[in-house]
């Protein structure tokens, strides 16, 4: 069996995950843990359904090895070089594109290599939405006007009606984009194949890194596979109940630095398999 002492990647969400419902972490208790982890040679890599310039918005320079898994596995940087761009063909962002013309009530953000896209109709709560998730983005007049390689589409609705898009988007464009919820008033659409756990298994590959030397922590739709991927998977108590059926252990809520305080058992020498399942074990 595993021996937590020996991982050697950890792969953390951000909203509702790593970061506070107001967006902050513990940044004076992750530096002291960053330093340790680098010590012990174990990666860290942040993966998220935001955008790459986002992300690293919220680590400074003394974070500067950390690796990125942006766009829900569409991007990915190692820390020092970009090692992954995906793509949406245009044939298919074509049929995307008509689908999401048809709904009412939702706004949708395309995330492309360069920036992210919006289009200038937009209300004004999601115009700032957009400004609020991504650093670099643009009002458009039409979704012809964008000249980039499109990643995924992310989409923004009343939470009454997210199952119902979702049956929709699974309908019409299933056989060519896989939705995914990535919390309750969003989803995304990526290329299948395309998600966090792509992301991670390019990054082992150049590290030598193996499933179960993972730790991974998720809340929502989007971290399934990654939690279904690493043999240390961790579901934040604030994750939904489909999340914390395929975890293997449950951690404190997001509002409670709950990835903070798994680490610190990770770091601790006499961490192991019975110490993470007497804390952190779900009940039957």
């Amino acid at each position: 069996m595993a021996d937590s002492s020996r991982i050697k990647l950890i792969a953390v969400d951000m909203d509702g995950t790593f970061l506070c419902d107001n967006k902050t972490y513990n940044r004076q208790r992750f530096i002291q843990q960053y330093q340790a982890l680098k010590e012990k040679g174990i990666r860290f890599v942040v993966a998220s359904g935001n955008q790459y310039t986002k992300l690293k918005s919220y680590f400074d320079d003394d974070f500067n090895d950390i690796a990125y898994v942006a766009d829900n596995g569409g991007y990915v940087h190692d820390g020092q070089r970009e090692l992954y761009v995906g793509e949406i063909p245009n044939s298919i962002l074509a049929r995307a594109y008509q689908f999401l013309e048809r709904l009412e009530q939702v706004s949708a953000v395309i995330c492309g290599h360069n920036g992210a896209y919006i289009l200038n109709t937009a209300s004004a709560e999601d115009l700032a939405n957009a400004n609020k998730y991504y650093q670099h983005h643009e009002a458009i007049n039409s979704y012809g006007d964008i000249n980039d390689t499109a990643i995924k589409i992310a989409l923004r609705m009343p939470a009454d009606i997210h199952d119902a898009v979702l049956a929709q988007a699974n309908e019409q464009l299933g056989d060519v984009l896989v939705p995914v919820t990535s919390g309750h008033e969003w989803m995304d659409l990526i290329m299948p194949g395309i998600h966090k756990a792509h992301g991670i298994q390019l990054l082992q590959e150049q590290w030598g890194i193996a499933d179960h030397e993972i730790a991974a922590f998720g809340d929502s739709g989007n971290d399934m596979e990654m939690l279904e991927k690493a043999a240390f998977s961790f579901a934040m108590d604030n994750a939904n109940h489909h999340v914390q059926s395929v975890a293997r252990y449950k951690a404190p809520g997001n509002n409670h630095e709950g990835v903070l305080h798994v680490i610190d058992y990770i770091l601790a020498e006499e961490a192991d398999n019975d110490v993470l399942n007497q804390i952190f074990g779900k009940s039957a």
